[in-house]
């Protein structure tokens, strides 16, 4: 069975708009090798060669893309219980140990970036945080220690 990616409907638009300009751009290469092709000796033709290579990068990129697009769930459609920190909700989260708060985004892998606040539901505290009710605490093991953690805010934007 293939892994399902989870997307928002924005991120999800903008991979289908990568994919139909990669398409764009394989039509364009098959023009430049047909017209290469037509030059004489392939062997030793530097412009065929680079546009073979450029069209093996860009099916490759074609062909990920699709797979990803084909097994994705776009979050903004999910029916969740709004009540609980799940795929697509916003969460501020203080850390016990020093009061420091967080504010996070929970996304699926593709759309994981910690420094933008987008965190991965495949990360430790991310794993700590599904499930939880505001106002509750929950525990996390990280590489170096563990840490508590309290849920002080949940939203579904």
């Amino acid at each position: 069975m293939s892994e399902i990616f989870y997307l928002s409907r924005k991120n999800y638009e903008k991979m289908r708009e990568e994919l139909d300009e990669l398409k764009k751009i394989k039509a364009q290469l098959s023009e430049e090798i047909g017209e290469a092709a037509r030059q004489g000796d392939l062997k030793e033709n530097a412009e065929y060669v680079a546009a073979k290579e450029k069209q093996a990068e860009t099916l490759s990129k074609i062909n990920d893309l699709e797979i990803r697009l084909r097994n994705t769930q776009i979050t903004d459609d999910l029916d969740v219980d709004r009540t609980e920190a799940r795929i697509g909700a916003t969460v501020t989260i203080e850390d016990l140990s020093d009061g420091e708060q967080t504010t996070y985004t929970l996304v699926g892998s593709m759309e994981s970036n910690p420094d933008e606040g987008r965190l991965s539901v495949k990360t430790p505290l991310a794993s700590g945080i599904l499930g939880c009710k505001e106002g509750d605490t929950f525990e996390v093991s990280l590489p170096k220690s563990k840490r508590k953690y309290k849920l002080v805010k949940l939203e579904y934007k």
